[in-house]
Parts: structure tokens; C-alpha cells; sequence
């Protein structure tokens, strides 16, 4: 039996960031109304591609003066079109639980069960028969570290339990499932800038 390589580790923080993207995407397109995201759901090439655009605009912000509304602007476009911390930012948690609560809520951000079955396709959940409910207790618990942000000892609590879980968390997408039947792409860590 052939030897399958596992893939760069910027390959594969780049798959799990898609991935999250891709969630997030999902859930804001789930919700509708003033959530629902500006642009079609993105394919990884395209992701990776607008992902450096914003990492360049980040940079801007700071090495080049003077810092202009219309860079804010675009930065703020780009991580909104990437849906960039959707999960991780506890500022931008917040933003989206309060514009959610707003809007009344939804069965998706109150139950792990319900983020399963209405978040992942179902070929998604048939690669995940036995961790579907791992990964949306994974996504419930990075909505909950916007709530622990007034608490400083409640935050590193919060985010070390998201970032332990983010470890043991396969890539699953349909869209990325190639990757997990051994078919990795070619290197692209040059996509990955210092």
C-alpha cells in the first residue's frame, strides 16, 4: 500500500481556515436578511487569493501613512467578504450574536444537533458519523468566547478549550474531500507570506 503524504502544514491551516470560512458562510447565508454574506461562496483557489489581498491590506494599515478611510474601508470589506474571524474574533462574535439576536435568533446557534443537521451537507455528515457533533460543539464553543470577552480569566479559559478542540478537528468539507482520499495538491506554501 502506497505511502499518502501528508499535505504542507500551510496546505493544511490554509484547509482549516477555508473550512471555517465555508461554515461561517453557511450559517450567515442560513440566516439571511442584514447576515447574509456580500459575495458567492468563494472555492479555496479564490479564497487563498483574496486571503493574501487582505493580509496585504492589513499590512498597509500600518507601513503605509497616512492611514485613510478608504483603507479601512477595503480592509473591512475583504474581512467581511472572507467572513475572517467569524469564529476566532470575539469582537466579531459578538457583532454577529447581536445582529443574530436581532433578527431573533436561529435553532442553528442554540443547538449543537441542529448546526449538525442543517450547517453540514449530509455526505459532510456521513464522512463525520461519529464527529458531527463534535465539530458543531467545536463552532458553539467559539460563539461562547465573545460572551467570556468581559472576563479576562474566562477568556483564556474559552479560548483554550476552542483551540484544543481545533486541534483534534479533521478537514471534512465536500468541497476538500479530495484531500482526505489521498489526492493532496501541490505545494502552496508560497501562498503563505512572512
Amino acid at each position: 500500500m502506497p505511502v499518502v503524504p501528508k499535505p504542507h502544514r500551510g496546505v493544511e491551516a490554509l484547509q482549516h481556515e477555508y473550512q471555517e470560512y465555508v461554515l461561517a458562510h453557511r450559517v450567515r447565508s442560513l440566516l439571511g436578511g442584514r447576515l447574509e454574506p456580500s459575495v458567492a461562496l468563494l472555492s479555496l483557489n479564490a479564497y487563498a487569493t483574496r486571503r493574501i489581498e487582505r493580509q496585504r491590506a492589513a499590512r498597509e494599515l500600518i507601513t503605509v501613512k497616512p492611514l485613510t478611510p478608504q483603507r479601512l474601508a477595503a480592509l473591512d470589506a475583504l474581512t467581511d467578504e472572507l467572513c475572517f474571524g467569524h469564529w476566532r474574533n470575539p469582537r466579531e462574535i459578538n457583532d454577529f450574536l447581536l445582529r443574530a439576536w436581532r433578527m431573533g435568533g436561529h435553532v442553528v446557534l442554540e443547538s449543537e444537533s441542529e448546526f449538525a443537521a442543517q450547517v453540514l451537507t449530509p455526505t459532510e455528515r456521513e464522512r463525520l458519523p461519529q464527529r458531527g457533533l463534535e465539530v458543531a460543539r467545536f463552532f458553539h464553543a467559539c460563539l461562547r468566547v465573545g460572551a467570556a470577552a468581559l472576563n479576562p480569566d474566562e477568556m483564556e479559559v474559552a479560548v483554550n478549550r476552542v483551540e484544543r478542540m481545533a486541534a483534534g478537528l479533521p478537514v471534512f468539507l465536500d468541497a476538500l474531500a479530495v484531500l482526505q482520499n489521498g489526492d493532496y495538491p501541490p505545494d502552496l506554501s508560497w501562498l503563505e507570506e512572512d
